[in-house]
């Protein structure tokens, strides 16, 4: 069927739960006094590998903001250097009579 007219799907009411109290620093620690646990199951001790390689990883990807901030700023004076060389190099081969000569001999 065709349904004509404005809008469409009534979209689902969002899950907006705020907990009232959340020790994000207790959890933190609690996740790695666990992870750090060994027991003899090695079901257990496969999936607290997993969390500390995964911890790991969040842990890099974060980072150190004033190092990415470094790095990013290196990144950008590299790219505004290597912009002025290429703007150089096109004005030195427009300036000279050899983009002419070039263009004409491949034109004959």
């Amino acid at each position: 069927m065709l349904k004509l007219g404005f809008g469409g799907k009534a979209k689902p009411r969002g899950f907006d739960y705020v907990p009232r109290f959340y020790d994000e620093a207790k959890e933190e620690r609690e996740q790695r006094l666990k992870k750090f646990e060994s027991t003899g199951d090695v079901s257990r001790d496969s999936e607290n590998m997993k969390s500390r390689i995964s911890a790991g990883l969040r842990a890099k990807a974060g980072g150190n903001h004033s190092q990415r901030a470094q790095m990013n700023r290196q990144s950008n004076i590299r790219l505004i250097i290597i912009i002025l060389a290429l703007i150089l190099g096109i004005f030195v081969l427009m300036s000279s009579n050899k983009l002419v000569t070039l263009i004409e001999a491949f034109s004959k």
